[in-house]
């Protein structure tokens, strides 16, 4: 292998590898994630509905609540999280002190990687999607605000608590 290759090998290795092995990492968390939280909001949503009328006509569950429960929380807590963690890794690397190469490698490998493999608008806008076509135009909206809402304010959260880091 000549020089020049063996040199653009190098770079693409330093550079690309480990962006994509985060990236990995980061959807695999999701994945984690989201499994875990799903399945802990179907078994709420199923335990609230347990003994059909008479648990939601005695006050403890709600109707409204149980049919909350079977919204797709386990994609709000990955991109509120996510969120969360990018307004932090932001706002600790954005001034002075932290503005070198190695800030500029960590915002790319773990905001661009690890939190781009991790977090997962597309999928947040489908399950949106999913409910307004199954007529559950509650749970929707209640979604869209609630996504909307709190992936903003957990940026913000995230870059004054990283601002304060520095």
């Amino acid at each position: 292998m000549s020089g020049a290759a063996a040199t653009g090998l190098g770079t693409w290795l330093a550079d690309w590898l480990p962006l994509a092995l985060a990236g990995g990492v980061g959807a695999a968390c999701r994945w984690g994630v989201d499994a875990s939280i799903s399945r802990l909001s179907g078994r709420v949503a199923r335990e609230a509905t347990a003994g059909g009328r008479q648990r939601r006509r005695s006050g403890v569950w709600p109707l409204w609540m149980s049919r909350m429960l079977r919204m797709p929380w386990g994609t709000v807590v990955v991109n509120v999280t996510a969120c969360l963690l990018m307004g932090l890794l932001v706002g600790w690397a954005a001034d002075p002190p932290h503005s070198g190469t190695w800030a500029a490698t960590a915002l790319t490998v773990l905001g661009t990687g690890f939190l781009g493999g991790y977090s997962t608008f597309s999928t947040a806008c489908v399950e949106g999607a999913r409910l307004l076509l199954a007529g559950r135009w509650g749970p929707a909206l209640v979604h869209a605000a609630l996504m909307t809402a709190a992936t903003l304010g957990a940026v913000g959260l995230g870059l004054a608590a990283g601002a304060a880091l520095r």
